[in-house]
């Protein structure tokens, strides 16, 4: 670096230093001695006096012939599954009959184990990243296997600690309404199958979060929040760090997103921003970035699980996809090292938008794209992209009854009825494309079309987008349904004969004289 840009820098480190991030909330660890052996027999015997060593008690499962002594607690087969966690793990058997609860074997009274130790050739934990308390270890290496009985020992006499890393709001989960089927980007993208599908949401195992982020990364109402620390600290820390610089006189510069792990030296022009998990700082926060000033983002993630991998990537190129359709330089991308650093375009001039601090992740995400949209040179109407968060449904209107079941289970309010029962309206803006409206209309009359509309005002602004003939109740005169929806109904009680003469007349009342039918009221 020159004199420049090192003031700069340490300016910005300075302020990024006197901002406190706020202390997440903590799950604890109270595991127990007891440890499941996993693998060929002989060599679960010769590691038994290791583990003494440790003061732990063994239960062995021997996935060979080998005989074991009597007096240990012990079985030969194959692992079938292993759920849990540190403390809390629960193992069952392969036979032909199914799987069968190893319980028996744990110096536990409710069957279960704190630790796996699993020597086998083929580990048998699913997760691309197994639970804390499960170690897969070669069969020869004994400073692994050291290591790994330090830890254990450590953790039996203290516990252990770490950080929830993340926020939950089931309220702004799409993943399942109604009993009808939406989002469910986060449990492909989670490598630590920390997720499941609920009943009408999803379910995070706070046991099982090893802190990738992926899920935030990913989940596009923002139901799933990062929290170690939030997008709240993380914008006010790069927004002290970009005031610091600039006041510092250093000029242009790119932000630098680094794996905090990986000692690194920024080139010129870089504000390097390190992170415990790159993975977690999303679109919002990369275009943000480019808002406040900032005229390219690298990332320079370092490892990461394939879960992981796949999601960025899938974010990286809906975000080049946004520029570009500004017709910007795509300045976003990843970056191993200063040559591929210096390789991504620049935006042409800085921003500098006044930016709002929020933790709301559609606030944060469309407030930078109006900034971007102000610096691009004639933005066209609308950018097509790739599957994205932001888009908008199209009604076939040829086969839509108006019946209104989209409206009901649209969790953001995208979709409403706008003072009438014969008007569809569509708020762009406030739409997740998560797919319930699609997947719960009877008709199939709703797509899809993931796009960006750059003008804010068409975004937010209610529109009508299918239309129906309004239907009077033949007793009154009063509307209170679509033709279409009474015709569809007509269809499917054909030939019942329940739905016969008066019977199918009722359908034709509005519910006040429907009522007074049903009571022989003239």
């Amino acid at each position: 670096m020159n004199n420049l840009a090192d003031t700069a820098f340490l300016a910005a480190e300075a302020a990024a230093a006197a901002l406190q991030p706020p202390q997440p909330e903590t799950v604890t660890f109270t595991p127990g001695d007891c440890v499941l052996l996993v693998g060929p027999g002989e060599i679960l015997l010769k590691r038994l006096d290791a583990l003494k060593l440790t003061g732990l008690r063994a239960s062995l499962l021997s996935t060979d012939a080998t005989e074991m002594p009597r007096g240990l607690r012990a079985l030969s087969g194959q692992l079938a599954d292993i759920s849990g966690w540190m403390g809390r793990f629960t193992a069952r058997m392969a036979t032909p009959q199914g799987g069968v609860d190893l319980s028996p074997l744990s110096h536990h009274e409710d069957g279960h184990f704190d630790w796996v130790l699993d020597f086998s050739a083929t580990p048998g934990a699913v997760a691309e990243v197994p639970p804390l308390g499960y170690y897969a270890l070669a069969v020869d290496d004994f400073p692994a296997l050291k290591h790994s009985l330090l830890e254990i020992a450590a953790r039996v006499r203290s516990g252990h600690d770490k950080s929830r890393y993340f926020a939950y709001d089931a309220q702004r989960c799409a993943h399942r309404r109604q009993e009808v089927a939406g989002c469910s980007v986060c449990l492909s993208a989670c490598s630590a199958g920390a997720i499941s599908g609920d009943k009408e949401a999803i379910r995070i195992e706070p046991y099982l979060c090893q802190g990738c982020g992926s899920c935030t990364l990913v989940c596009p109402s923002g139901a799933v929040r990062y929290d170690h620390p939030g997008p709240g600290y993380s914008l006010t820390r790069l927004r002290a760090m970009l005031h610091a610089w600039d006041a510092a006189g250093g000029g242009p510069v790119g932000l630098w997103i680094v794996n905090a792990a990986i000692p690194t030296e920024a080139p010129i022009g870089w504000l390097p921003y390190p992170v415990a998990e790159p993975a977690s700082l999303g679109l919002e926060i990369w275009l943000a970035a480019l808002a406040m000033g900032c005229n390219r983002v690298a990332i320079t993630p370092g490892e990461l699980p394939a879960a992981s991998r796949r999601a960025l990537d899938a974010q990286l190129s809906l975000g080049r996809a946004l520029l570009l359709g500004l017709n910007l330089p795509a300045s976003l991308g990843l970056a191993a090292n200063a040559t591929e650093m210096a390789a991504l375009p620049r935006l042409p001039d800085r921003i500098k938008a006044d930016w709002v601090i929020a933790d709301d992740k559609r606030i944060l995400l469309f407030a930078a794209i109006d900034a971007l949209v102000d610096l691009a040179d004639a933005p066209p109407s609308q950018i097509a992209l790739p599957a994205a968060p932001i888009g908008e449904i199209r009604i076939a209107t040829e086969k839509c009854t108006l019946c209104a079941a989209c409206v009901r289970i649209c969790p953001t309010g995208a979709i409403s009825l706008p003072g009438t029962t014969t008007q569809l309206a569509f708020t762009e803006q406030r739409c997740l494309q998560c797919g319930l409206c699609a997947n719960v209309c009877p008709e199939q009359a709703v797509s899809l079309v993931p796009r960006l509309l750059t003008a804010k005002t068409a975004r937010q602004t209610p529109r009508v987008i299918a239309e129906a003939e309004p239907y009077g109740c033949v007793e009154c005169g009063k509307q209170f349904t679509t033709r279409a929806m009474i015709e569809r109904s007509r269809a499917m009680m054909a030939g019942h004969p329940m739905f016969q003469g008066e019977q199918a007349r009722l359908m034709t009342l509005c519910p006040d004289c429907r009522q007074r039918a049903m009571a022989g009221v003239v």
